[in-house]
């Protein structure tokens, strides 16, 4: 019976185990589903606040854009005017400076100055003195002033050294080729029977000169750096540093690529830096690259025997004996004129050297004649100085002839050598 007893306790006491487990489980359910929807509810709430935040944060980073931009827009217009009225009284400032200047007859250059982004004006004097070195940087041949032609009489400055030997410094024997730094002003001369290339100032004082590898030196060209020399005997083309230090040499006798026979006049082009050589005796013009590579050639079984070029952005000039002539190319070296040169009704009988302003007028020394013509880009003389003779503004047999960017034309002869004019 005690058994029993026990047995029965035990399973009362086993049900009110369930029971109490069932009731812990259910307590701890509803407990779980509230905190569930607690958390649901919690969450509702924490995205619709979350959504009204991002909208307001929108609507800030839309309201910033649009003050950023207002802002600058009122800089830009702000800058744009002030700017205006700095350039519109700078160039009111120079137009009456150059009113003045020109009342009072003098010449002027530009002064390309590209970190101002302003050009500014300066003064010239009449006798080829000028009161600092030009530092303009305008390319070869877009020169800023136009010579006054008809004014051409008598040369503004004379200078002459003369010795036996004609070998002194600032001497000069059978002077061929001129070229000037349009930087510096200093002008740079082939002094060919010498061997050597003489440098002067603007104001024709000698500087210094060079002589590295040099054999008859006839034609010479320079860019913002470098020097460009053709070797009439040597047959070769020279490159140097503007002091003159030899960069590097190419070529020899011979009618092949980068061959020469007797090369004269050169020059570098404006829009690529190509160089152009008048190989005179093969009766062409080689055309180099910068480093003196050979590119292509010009005018095969057309010329007689150029004798200087010069080459623009858009144009290529090349002053021939024949006729003699001058043939004018595109830049693409399509020929679309050939001009007859004809000084006083008369063809010009021996022409050596020439330039060009910036608007295609040819300046063109006459080697017999002995004088210097003006030329029209039609081939039309449009002026003439300069005769026989070892006096101011006379010549005997001119050469070498350049025109600067303040309106000067320079000159030197073959047998009055030991001179430099400028008119």
């Amino acid at each position: 019976m005690a058994n029993v007893e026990v047995k029965r306790k035990f399973i009362e006491q086993v049900k009110e185990s369930r029971s109490k487990i069932r009731d812990c489980f259910k307590k701890s359910h509803e407990a779980l589903q509230l905190r569930e929807s607690i958390l649901l509810s919690r969450i509702d709430e924490i995205e619709k606040e979350y959504n009204i935040k991002n909208e307001e944060m929108q609507e800030l980073l839309e309201a910033l854009d649009k003050s950023k931009s207002l802002i600058a827009n009122t800089l830009t217009s702000n800058k744009l005017k002030a700017t205006h009225r700095g350039l519109e009284s700078l160039i009111n400032k120079q137009f009456e400076e150059l009113s003045a200047d020109t009342d009072n007859n003098i010449e002027f250059e530009w002064n390309n100055q590209f970190e101002a982004d302003i050009q500014q004006l300066g003064s010239i004097m009449l006798n080829g003195q000028t009161n600092k070195p030009p530092t303009h940087t305008f390319p070869p041949h877009v020169k800023p002033v136009v010579p006054d032609y008809k004014a051409k009489q008598l040369p503004t400055a004379y200078y002459c050294k003369k010795s036996t030997d004609k070998k002194a410094p600032g001497e000069l024997n059978y002077p061929t080729g001129i070229a000037i730094h349009y930087q510096t002003g200093n002008i740079y001369i082939a002094d060919c029977s010498n061997h050597r290339v003489q440098v002067f100032s603007n104001n024709g004082h000698y500087l210094f000169m060079f002589s590295e590898k040099m054999n008859n030196p006839i034609g010479i060209c320079i860019t913002q750096n470098m020097v460009f020399v053709t070797q009439y005997s040597g047959n070769c083309i020279n490159k140097y540093e503007l002091e003159g230090k030899l960069i590097k040499s190419v070529g020899r006798n011979g009618s092949g690529e980068a061959q020469f026979y007797s090369p004269r006049g050169l020059d570098v082009s404006d829009r690529n830096n190509n160089v152009y050589v008048c190989d005179s005796s093969n009766k062409r013009v080689q055309i180099l690259t910068q480093e003196l590579q050979f590119h292509s050639m010009l005018g095969r079984d057309l010329f007689k025997y150029p004798l200087d070029v010069k080459v623009t952005t858009d144009k290529v000039l090349v002053l021939d004996s024949s006729d003699p002539c001058m043939f004018v190319f595109t830049s693409d070296h399509v020929l679309t004129n050939k001009l007859i040169t004809r000084g006083d009704g008369k063809q010009t009988t021996h022409p050596n050297c020439f330039d060009i302003d910036r608007y295609y007028n040819i300046i063109m020394s006459d080697y017999d004649n002995h004088c210097v013509y003006v030329f029209n880009r039609e081939g039309e003389q449009i002026h003439k100085f300069g005769k026989k003779g070892q006096g101011i503004g006379e010549f005997i047999n001119p050469c070498g002839i350049a025109l600067d960017n303040t309106g000067h034309i320079i000159v030197v002869c073959d047998k009055n050598t030991n001179c430099l004019q400028f008119f």
